[in-house]
């Protein structure tokens, strides 16, 4: 201190830095994940709210009535409601079956699927010409069977007759294809395929055979050698129609042989019906698998007086979910005749002797009955065609036609068109058309454009399995597949209406 100069009293000041030392650091990041969160609420609220009030506190202020229904509500609504609901229902029926706005009928294409030349290997030579006789689907309606001979004979058959089979094959765009040939000794008049077991065709020949073939495999051009009837049946004449009954007629006649005979009865077992020139009709028990071909029951129309030429005959169709009030009697059968008589028979059991099935005759055609057919649609009626054009609808109640109608074109075979009221007939002498639809309650021309062909149809067939197809054979050994969508027809209710 002793140091110090005079001026220790004095106070220098300066300025000074301090030296600090700053440090920072800096980060930024970025994820791409993201995430969101969201609550959502609803409040509801409701008050329900009730009072309770005596009769003796309501007036007429109030505007209750005190009385209900009012008077006199009730006569009106008696009045008003029969009415209505009787246009109500005919407003319904109109709206069902007209579907479009327009009054005039739309006609319905038919598609030719394939037409082709069947060659006869040299049937009809000479003075004779062959035709297609006969023509049937399979079950499935993927196969089909057609037979060759010829129309007329002077005494007895000498010609050899002929079955070819056809199948359809994708490769081919499911056309038909040739698969296998069935050689007779004589003409096939009729063949029929089982409707539901596709293997099994029967035929019957000129001869009065009844021939039943197993087919199950006609690609392989060959078959289980065919089951033949007994010789003599049908009298050695011609057999004139095939039927294979359903399982209800089925097990009709497979009792009868069991109470009858004793025979006992198979789990494949079929009943197969022909009916002969000579008058008869034969039931047969048959069985493609244990060679089984037996008859049950042999009818005799008109036993005992002249024995008429039956050219057709069908069962009544079976209606098992229709009410008690629309039940028929389940054991009737038409039988049509070339001198164009018509008859009604009935399922007999075998008897000692004759067994005539007829019950009643009914005021037939003029001429030959073509085809008689029962209805899908309606129990007991049934539509008959005749050589001299016309058609006729029957009912098993009465004895007289229910309608007749005259068409104007030369015929020579019919089928169902499905499960609707018309019939497809075949054409005769028409330059353009081969076929024509028909409505069997009305009598009109059902609208079908393509079923074109000409020349002289001798049958036709038709098949609803799938899609509605329709084969035809002519004389000129052409045969015509086409298809319809029959599903597209129009139909009013009085067009419905047998």
């Amino acid at each position: 201190m002793s140091a110090l100069s005079g001026f220790d009293s004095e106070v220098v000041g300066f300025e000074s830095v301090a030296p600090i030392k700053k440090s920072g650091i800096e980060i930024s990041t970025q994820t791409c994940e993201f995430s969101e969160c969201g609550v959502a609420s609803q409040t509801v609220l409701s008050k329900d709210i009730g009072c309770m009030a005596a009769p003796g506190e309501l007036n007429a202020d109030d505007g209750v009535p005190k009385e209900y229904p009012p008077s006199g509500l009730n006569d009106f609504l008696r009045r008003v409601v029969p009415g209505m609901m009787e246009q109500l229902e005919q407003n319904d029926k109109e709206m069902l079956y007209n579907s479009s706005d327009s009054e005039d009928e739309e006609p319905v294409a038919a598609k030719l699927l394939q037409e082709m030349k069947v060659e006869g290997d040299g049937l009809g030579a000479g003075d004779h010409r062959s035709s297609i006789l006969s023509v049937t689907w399979s079950s499935a309606g993927n196969s089909l069977a057609l037979s060759i001979g010829q129309t007329q004979h002077e005494t007895w058959c000498q010609n050899p007759g002929l079955i070819k089979v056809y199948t359809t094959k994708r490769s081919e765009g499911d056309k038909l294809v040739h698969m296998l040939d069935i050689s007779e000794k004589n003409c096939v008049t009729v063949l029929k395929y089982h409707p539901t077991v596709a293997a099994l065709l029967a035929y019957g020949t000129t001869s009065g055979e009844v021939v039943l073939c197993n087919l199950t495999n006609p690609s392989s051009n060959c078959y289980d050698e065919g089951l033949t009837s007994p010789s003599g049946c049908h009298g050695s004449r011609r057999v004139s129609a095939l039927y294979w009954a359903d399982a209800t007629l089925a097990n009709t006649f497979l009792t009868m042989q069991i109470n009858c005979k004793g025979r006992r009865r198979g789990a494949s077992d079929q009943i197969l019906i022909s009916s002969g020139s000579d008058g008869t009709i034969n039931v047969w028990q048959v069985n493609a698998n244990l060679k089984i071909f037996e008859n049950v029951v042999c009818y005799t129309l008109n036993a005992g007086k002249n024995a008429p030429d039956i050219t057709c005959f069908d069962f009544i169709k079976s209606f098992p979910l229709r009410g008690y009030d629309e039940r028929i009697l389940a054991d009737v059968f038409a039988v049509g005749t070339k001198s164009g008589r018509l008859y009604l028979c009935k399922i007999k059991a075998h008897e000692e002797g004759e067994v005539d099935p007829v019950y009643q005759v009914l005021e037939g055609h003029s001429s030959c009955v073509l085809e008689v057919a029962f209805s899908y649609q309606k129990p007991g009626t049934f539509v008959s065609v005749s050589m001299d054009s016309e058609l006729r609808v029957y009912n098993i109640n009465q004895p007289g036609p229910l309608k007749i109608f005259c068409l104007d074109v030369a015929i020579s075979c019919m089928s169902w068109l499905g499960h609707v009221p018309c019939v497809v007939l075949g054409l005769t002498d028409s330059e353009k058309e081969a076929l024509r639809g028909y409505n069997v309650s009305s009598g009109k021309v059902v609208p079908i454009e393509g079923l074109l062909g000409g020349g002289c149809v001798t049958c036709v067939a038709v098949s609803q399995s799938g899609s509605c197809k329709i084969a035809a054979g002519d004389s000129d050994h052409t045969l015509r597949v086409w298809e319809l969508p029959a599903r597209r027809i129009k139909f009013t209710s009085d067009s419905l209406d047998l």
